[in-house]
């Protein structure tokens, strides 16, 4: 009570303020610059109390879209006729011409508050419990409580274990630190699939199924068309194709996702925009009912495109590298990602639990769209951490109040790898590298560096030939040598340039994974046709010192591992020389083989080289912190669940063997949930055919502070 009544006193000193200010900015209202000011404040600040509920009542019965239309013009008039009754009470202190200028003024005192509670503090937590939490309470009051549990998926995008330990030990989240500690909560690690990126990790998690998904986009052979995982109508086909029915929602809901894991109820889900489904969205819709929400959520972007920019400034005033450029453009698409899309995401949430969905999956986009631009480990991404750690407290405290208990699960769908960008390290992109490097009938232009940058690759290969390699390793090496001796004897007798259009190669970038495809082939080529077809390409991409690795299908010897000193026949995982993937995480080479086995698996994999000292990558995208490829932290999610649910002990690779344990919590959650262990749930790890093989250790828990 008496924190309620400071809030109170707090609010009222704050909207005295803005009163007297705007009463110089709005016309039809004034009001005296003397201590009454402090009454009608505390009288406008009560009023907001009473009234927000008979507000809704009467704007919840229109058209959806018409909640904030209506309820501001209600609370309008109700502070214009407040304002005539303190006349005829004999305050004449204040005058208020007509309700247009109500509605001005409730939009100014609603914006006045939110803009001081966002300056000292993003957790207006009195506010938002009065407008926000009472009335979804009333609105979904509990009558007949659930017994079986209920479970809410939160994935935070983007951020892997080891980033996620080093936020609780250093005191960024909280809520969650505090679970750890006292044991209720633990940490486990998962392996991503190839590619390390949200489409293929959640048609895994939530479909059961991520084949044929070999990266962020590509171009697709079978289908004879680029594919953009993210648009709305390759989601719809993708999930058409991999779903089976038995997804990870197919009694729940889906909400900010890519698929709906066969949701029958899906909101602001990729793959089902623009598809009749039996969720209730009005619940969701009447957010925008209360000026308080629609002022709060204004004033909160406000916030943080201006702490966008500043930030943006502080890394350029500070000289801090890797960086890239951040734009205005980007300032209000990253407040959109950390303010609107993370306050409709908990408000969803809320209204789901008091609903009482069986089972929620959410994806939190706000670190990730952060950390690309300003990286991974770095203040501005932790600081967003805090907030989302904020709201998953939130979603735990009012779980006490929903129709059914619930259980809360936190993980990612992938990590992210912190480096410079290829063209900052080359001054060019993957794609001007291989512009450079492919010819159809022209000429070709040899440049001195790659000249060089050639004669390197045949020495080294001309050096591979004196020792003992295999025969059909020499047979590779001498195929190579004589289509690069025969390119540069052309080089120097012609000058000028073969360019290729964008109907014979096409470069596509997700985050250090590269795909190289020549769309004017129906198939797959083998490397033995794209040596005689663009006989410069390989050796010139592996010349490139900050690409790892190229994978390709050779007509003879399978799928092969290309690195600048040795070759992998991924076979038999035969190594010629050195490996290429001796940097890259252990079981890359299992990664590889099944990229390799799909359908619309790219003509060349190429992929950038990973700093075995820093694990940094260089992505082809001008992001510092990336995910799609190999190397560093983007293969590393992370499962943050309650301790007494079994976790194998061979752990989890691949993103279908993660949804094969999350079904088995949500199936036995019908009988006891949170009592189960791998004794009494036996779980088959195997992974993809592949055999097991040992599991880095879960991320241990910080010691209590």
């Amino acid at each position: 009570m008496l924190r309620m009544v400071r809030w109170a006193i707090t609010v009222s000193v704050v909207q005295g303020v803005a009163l007297l200010l705007l009463a110089q900015l709005v016309p039809g209202f004034s009001i005296s610059a003397d201590p009454t000011v402090l009454l009608v404040a505390f009288i406008y600040t009560l009023t907001q109390f009473v009234s927000w509920p008979l507000v809704y009542r009467i704007s919840a019965r229109v058209q959806p879209l018409l909640f904030p239309l209506i309820a501001i013009v209600l609370s309008g008039g109700l502070v214009y006729l407040i304002s005539e009754v303190l006349i005829k009470v004999g305050l004449h202190s204040l005058r208020i011409d007509n309700v247009q200028t109500g509605i001005v003024l409730t939009l100014g005192l609603s914006a006045s508050y939110t803009l001081f509670a966002g300056a000292f503090s993003l957790r207006d937590t009195d506010a938002y419990t009065w407008f926000v939490i009472e009335r979804l309470r009333r609105t979904f009051p509990v009558i007949n409580t659930e017994e079986t549990p209920g479970t809410l998926f939160i994935e935070i995008d983007g951020l892997s274990a080891p980033l996620l330990q080093r936020a609780l030990d250093d005191g960024w989240m909280p809520h969650l630190e505090a679970w750890q500690a006292d044991g209720s909560y633990t940490l486990n690690e998962w392996e991503t699939d190839l590619s390390s990126q949200t489409s293929a990790s959640q048609a895994g998690i939530l479909l059961g199924n991520n084949h044929n998904i070999p990266a962020f986009r590509w171009y697709d052979k079978p289908l004879q068309r680029l594919m953009v995982s993210s648009s709305m109508n390759a989601a719809k086909q993708l999930e058409d194709d991999l779903s089976s029915g038995d997804g990870l929602l197919r009694n729940g809901a889906s909400r900010w996702n890519v698929f709906s894991g066969d949701a029958p109820d899906s909101l602001l889900t990729f793959s089902t925009v623009g598809v009749r489904n039996s969720g209730a969205t009005r619940p969701y819709l009447t957010m925008w009912a209360s000026p308080y929400m629609i002022m709060r959520t204004a004033a909160l972007l406000i916030g943080d495109i201006f702490r966008e920019r500043w930030q943006a400034w502080r890394q350029r005033r500070e000289h801090v590298q890797p960086r890239v450029k951040r734009t205005f453009k980007y300032a209000m698409v990253r407040a959109a990602t950390t303010t609107l899309m993370l306050e409709l995401s908990q408000f969803m949430l809320l209204a789901d639990m008091y609903r009482g969905v069986s089972s929620v999956y959410c994806t939190i986009f706000a670190y990730d769209e952060v950390a690309h631009h300003s990286g991974i480990d770095r203040t501005d991404a932790f600081k967003v951490l805090t907030r989302i750690d904020h709201m998953i407290g939130v979603l735990r405290r009012e779980s006490a109040h929903a129709a059914r208990p619930y259980h809360i699960i936190v993980l990612s769908d992938h990590g992210q790898s912190m480096g410079a960008t290829f063209r900052q390290r080359n001054g060019k992109t993957l794609g001007n590298l291989v512009e450079e490097l492919v010819s159809s009938e022209a000429s070709i232009q040899v440049h001195d560096s790659a000249i060089e940058d050639r004669a390197a690759i045949r020495l080294s290969l001309e050096q591979a030939l004196q020792s003992q390699l295999s025969p059909r390793s020499k047979r590779l090496v001498q195929s190579t040598l004589r289509h690069m001796q025969s390119i540069d004897e052309e080089a120097a007798e012609h000058e000028g340039t073969g360019k290729a259009s964008a109907d014979d190669v096409m470069v596509l970038a997700s985050g250090n994974l590269g795909l190289i495809s020549f769309p004017k082939f129906s198939r797959r080529l083998t490397f033995e046709e794209i040596t005689e077809h663009s006989p410069r390409l390989i050796s010139g991409l592996l010349a490139n010192p900050d690409i790892g690795f190229v994978m390709v299908k050779s007509a003879t010897e399978g799928a092969l591992v290309l690195g600048r000193q040795g070759i992998r026949y991924l076979s038999n995982d035969e190594v010629t020389e050195t490996d290429p993937l001796e940097h890259y995480p252990e079981r890359a080479a299992d990664h590889l083989r099944r990229t390799d086995s799909f359908d619309n698996a790219p003509d060349i994999l190429v992929m950038s080289t990973v700093d075995p000292a820093t694990n940094e990558v260089y992505a082809f995208e001008e992001l510092v912190g990336s995910h799609g490829g190999l190397g560093g932290y983007q293969t590393r999610p992370f499962v943050y669940h309650p301790q007494r649910l079994w976790w194998p002990e061979e752990g989890i690779v691949g993103a279908e063997s993660l949804h094969d344990l999350l079904l088995s919590w949500l199936d036995d959650s019908e009988a006891e949930l949170g009592v189960l262990t791998s004794a009494s749930r036996p779980f088959d790890a195997e992974w993809h055919a592949a055999a097991p093989a040992e599991h880095p250790s879960p991320v241990g828990a910080p010691s209590a502070n």
